[in-house]
């Protein structure tokens, strides 16, 4: 891993035009702290359209981004729920994924590919728990995310900066007290993440991990993507959801990789300030041949099967509704 040579970059993003960085250096200079822009491609936007394809077919006859204005929250629920795990689970999304990631360069023999995830931001607090949850300034590591992790995300509408993501320079490297010590994801497997849509109003209960007190220095740097754009960052990397305001509903879609030798060795973003339980690799499978991730490396990293139901150490979610 790159050492640092200025005390300064240790509170402070690198912002690096991607397309042409080779798939391993991208990888060291995430895990260093760097955000890395990737302009959409062939293969990034069918994994887009396609995900959009179902967002649309789930709300027709109306436009998913202004459903909200025309739907009660319950109604919304009902149909952004089911939306969710059909584009998770389903395998023309995983076909999708794997193509971009080969196109990228990203080595499918040691690459272990997470399902992805899609977000729906409503405006304006329509909706800002459970499925709708607007994340709270943190870090990946803090929901157990191994060190190694490398986070994609993009917009499946045109978006702005007031329907984004908050990244905080000054937390690169430096701690922000935190409620990770609570927070154990196999217990998250069993409750958290199956409960997701009971969650409608409020504040949500879940015992997500959340900073203890507003940050001292809150200067955010905010990434505007176009349609089929990806940004790449870290685990460590400390983030929120941008509080929506544009009157429309974001939605967007990401998905995670682990770098198996990187795992093995030892070689990752630096833990700044994560007590979580748990790791999350088991929800990782290479991309060459989708073998589960290698119980040998995973023992090095783990904690908290004590508080763990053996059966629930992936998350298993029901109601795939394909």
């Amino acid at each position: 891993m790159t050492t640092h040579l200025r005390e300064s970059d240790n509170y402070a993003i690198e912002v690096a035009l991607g397309g042409d960085i080779d798939a391993l250096e991208m990888t060291m200079r995430v895990y260093n702290g760097a955000l890395i822009i990737l302009p959409p491609t062939p293969e990034s936007l069918a994994l887009v359209n396609w995900a959009r394809e179902l967002v649309e077919e789930a709300f027709h006859p109306l436009d998913p981004t202004t459903a909200q204005h025309e739907l009660d929250v319950d109604r919304f629920v009902e149909i952004a729920g089911p939306l969710k795990p059909r584009f998770i689970h389903h395998p023309k999304t995983r076909e999708l994924q794997k193509a971009y990631l080969k196109s990228l360069g990203f080595d499918a023999n040691r690459t272990y590919l997470d399902v992805p995830r899609m977000r729906v931001v409503t405006s304006d607090g329509y909706l800002k728990s459970g499925i709708g949850l607007n994340l709270p300034l943190h870090r990946d590591t803090w929901w157990s995310a191994p060190l190694q992790q490398i986070q994609f995300w993009g917009p499946l509408f045109p978006m702005s900066r007031h329907s984004s993501m908050d990244f905080y320079p000054y937390y690169h490297r430096m701690p922000m007290p935190n409620t990770s010590e609570e927070f154990n994801v196999y217990k998250w497997n069993t409750t958290g993440r199956k409960n997701a849509a009971q969650h409608r109003k409020g504040e949500d209960k879940r015992g997500i991990p959340r900073p203890l007190a507003a940050p001292e220095h809150p200067g955010a740097v905010q990434i505007v993507l176009p349609v089929g754009g990806m940004v790449l960052f870290s685990a460590n990397e400390m983030h929120s959801t941008t509080a929506n305001v544009t009157g429309k509903t974001r939605f967007s879609i990401d998905f995670r990789i682990v770098d198996a030798d990187n795992v093995r060795d030892g070689i990752g973003a630096v833990n700044v300030d994560d007590s979580s339980q748990g790791v999350a690799l088991r929800d990782f499978r290479r991309i060459s041949d989708e073998a589960d991730f290698p119980p040998e490396y995973i023992a090095k990293y783990d904690s908290g099967l004590e508080e763990a139901d053996p059966e629930m150490l992936v998350f298993k979610p029901e109601g795939v509704g394909m």
